[in-house]
């Protein structure tokens, strides 16, 4: 289904965030600049009508199987952020212009709305209220926008869904002042219903089904298509987590099995399932080793690389005098390539349980709060370690998926994903025995002590891993050690969950054996409890010669497309206007350097300025030319006004400004560019910039002249 939102007047949808003083209340909008609507917020509108047809006596029942009820059902349905039409054609002509100047979000996002300036009064003197200038920018009326909705099951009237979505007309901030008139559309709904439980539309399973084996490493992906909040391990909304834990996963898969299928599935043999990391290209990274440090304040060279030392293998000396500080890689791949995950947060409100009232007040259950998630765009890789059964069974569960939305918010605009099985091979092990070899916790372990209790002692770790190898001499030597909370939430029965102590992901040890063991034991392995989960991953190999590690953060980029190809090759008009934008934005800058020579005028000059620029602004409220205006500055009587009127008005002449300025916009982009421009708006942009430099001048030489005396 589409819900379509067309804008009948300016709207603000109200991001609760301000990154400059220009503007007191901003738009939500994306990294590109480019205005959307946050899918919480239309839900929140249809469902704020769906609960007036409930208090109708239209729906009740029906209603809560639609919209779900809090802390006992989920809602029936998804929906995504609305964008504006052909939004992916915007995005795409963006990314290729290289241009970053010209296409900086501030510049885009002036493309689709405009600043708005109000006041408030005071009721008792009529007269303007102190300090209650405010500039919000608002979204300009006319776009339309577009937002995907789901089914996520079958409910028993659907069609409620689309007359409450035809009900809402308001949205966004001051509707009771002229902002935030829509009218909205739901577009294939019976379609939909039909559909729901068909997975043609989605294909999740791209590994060959005939290759099989009893020991199986099945290599899935995550792709976001949009936000996804991971709620932290202490079950915390406003902090996200940077990876996707393997029990989101297995959680999945649990959910397409059903509460048999899933029973089966665990009977049949052991099933972990890894924790999804950021890819670099194909690849999965893992997480960085805590014992990597760098000199202070240490930068990477021209080339992208930075030469820093593992300190499991650096001799003291190497590093006298000098004062080392952690690298913090969160992750890297096996080529020494660094991978960050982008995070954003977002604000959100819930409103009063009284909806006469407006706003969070932070009573009546209504309060303010933000949402931290990972950004979309972004892809995320991990493995299920299965047998030939379960294999089976999770494949044909994965196959008959619909749509997939992961993590908390995933009703509304968090959450929508592709998941799929990418490959599957044999799992085989390694077998090398070494003396020594580096050892990292690719997860987070859990471990328990003798007593039962959980614990983050370290010779626990290391009695596990002689149990693992069989090796009786096997120590942790330079151990270099992180921790971690282990909490969550259980949805179910709405209590948190308890808090445990674990050795956290990236914590590094040196193992060190006089008889030798197998690493081979050790690599991919998994140890401690909650395995199935993700937790306790095991990374070994063998320490490399030199304590010297050189880590990189470069990406291969394209060669970026000449400004021609890439204006012929958009449909959407975005860069023509952002060039349009650019070109008046020069003007300006033009008239202001014609102006710049101090010895552009003498005294006698600067002495009947105003007088003459008082004229020029009756003529050029009045004329719509520049030939129009110099004739008029001709029929001055008075000589001495007429000789100034006439050295001014030919001192700017708005064609050859903008033939000027043409130029330089050809040179600098490399592209023919014309302005669009008719004459006489191009007279009115020259000659507002003009007299407003003018009047300026003349201030500017009053200011000097009060100085001197």
């Amino acid at each position: 289904m589409q819900l379509i939102i067309r804008l009948l007047s300016d709207l603000c949808t109200c991001s609760g965030d301000t990154h400059n003083s220009l503007v007191d209340t901003d738009v939500v909008y994306d990294e590109n600049g480019i205005p959307y609507i946050p899918a919480k917020r239309i839900k929140g509108c249809i469902r704020e009508v769906a609960q007036e047809m409930v208090e109708l006596g239209i729906a009740d029942a029906e209603m809560h199987e639609i919209f779900g009820k809090e802390g006992q059902q989920n809602s029936a349905f998804s929906l995504s952020n609305a964008y504006i039409e052909n939004y992916e054609k915007v995005t795409a002509a963006l990314k290729k212009c290289h241009h970053a100047e010209l296409k900086s979000p501030q510049n885009v996002l002036n493309q689709y709305t405009y600043m708005r300036t109000q006041t408030a009064v005071n009721s008792e003197t009529g007269t303007v209220q102190e300090n209650s200038l405010r500039r919000i920018r608002v979204v300009k009326r006319g776009l339309v926008f577009t937002a995907e909705c789901n089914w996520n099951r079958k409910v028993s009237f659907p069609e409620l869904l689309g007359q409450a979505v035809s009900l809402v007309k308001h949205m966004g901030m001051s509707r009771t002042r002229g902002l935030g008139l829509v009218e909205m559309e739901l577009i294939g709904l019976d379609k939909a219903q039909k559909e729901t439980l068909e997975s043609d539309r989605w294909q999740h399973v791209l590994l060959d089904k005939n290759q099989l084996y009893d020991h199986n490493q099945i290599k899935y992906t995550v792709r976001l298509r949009s936000a996804m909040i991971c709620k932290s391990t202490q079950g915390n909304q406003a902090a996200t987590e940077d990876y996707i834990a393997g029990s989101k996963i297995l959680g999945l898969i649990a959910g397409a099995l059903k509460p048999e299928g899933y029973s089966r599935l665990l009977e049949s043999g052991e099933v972990i399932v890894t924790n999804g990391y950021i890819t670099n290209g194909e690849e999965r990274c893992v997480p960085g080793q805590i014992s990597l440090q760098k000199v202070k304040d240490q930068r990477y060279d021209s080339n992208g690389e930075m030469r820093i030392k593992d300190m499991l293998l650096t001799d003291p000396l190497e590093i006298r005098d000098k004062q080392m500080t952690p690298a913090n890689i969160r992750y890297m791949d096996h080529t020494g390539t660094i991978e960050d995950v982008e995070t954003e947060i977002s604000y959100h409100h819930q409103r009063p349980s009284d909806k006469s009232v407006g706003r969070a007040t932070g009573l009546d259950g209504s309060s303010f709060y933000q949402l931290a998630a990972i950004s979309p765009g972004q892809n995320f890789c991990g493995y299920i370690y299965a047998g030939r059964e379960q294999t089976k069974q999770i494949i044909e569960a994965v196959e008959a998926m619909g749509e997939v939305r992961m993590g908390y918010g995933r009703s509304s605009e968090f959450g929508a994903v592709d998941f799929t099985l990418d490959s599957v091979e044999k799992r085989e092990e390694e077998h090398k025995i070494v003396r020594r070899a580096i050892l990292t916790l690719g997860a987070d372990v859990l471990l328990y002590n003798d007593q039962g209790m959980f614990t983050t002692d370290v010779r626990v770790l290391e009695k596990e891993l002689c149990k693992m190898t069989g090796c009786r001499d096997l120590h942790l030597e330079k151990p270099y050690i992180q921790f971690n909370a282990i909490g969550g939430y259980n949805v179910t029965w709405q209590r948190r969950k308890p808090a445990v102590y674990a050795l956290a992901k990236g914590s590094t040890f040196l193992l060190h054996s006089e008889n030798g063991f197998d690493m081979g034991l050790l690599n991919g392995k998994f140890v401690g409890e909650r395995v199935t989960e993700g937790f306790g991953e095991l990374l070994a190999k063998e320490p490399a010669e030199s304590s010297d590690v050189v880590v990189k953060k470069v990406r291969a980029e394209k060669p970026a497309e000449r400004m021609v190809e890439i204006m012929s090759q958009d449909t959407t008009g975005i860069l023509d206007g952002l060039l349009q934008k650019e070109f008046e934005k020069r003007l300006e800058q033009a008239v202001r350097e014609n102006l710049k020579n101090e010895n552009l005028f003498d005294q006698k000059q600067m002495d009947s300025m105003n007088a003459a620029i008082a004229k020029l602004r009756v003529l050029f409220g009045t004329e719509h030319s520049y030939e129009n205006m110099k004739n008029e500055v001709r029929e001055i009587e008075k000589e001495s006004k007429n000789s100034l009127c006439t050295f001014l008005i030919e001192r700017i002449d708005p064609e050859e400004i903008g033939k000027q300025v043409e130029a330089e916009m050809t040179e600098a982009y490399g592209s023919s560019f014309k302005n669009k421009l008719t004459e006489e708006r191009l007279f009115k942009k020259v000659y507002r910039a003009y007299l407003a430099e003018l009047k300026y001048l003349v201030k500017t030489n009053q200011k000097k002249g009060d100085n001197k005396e």
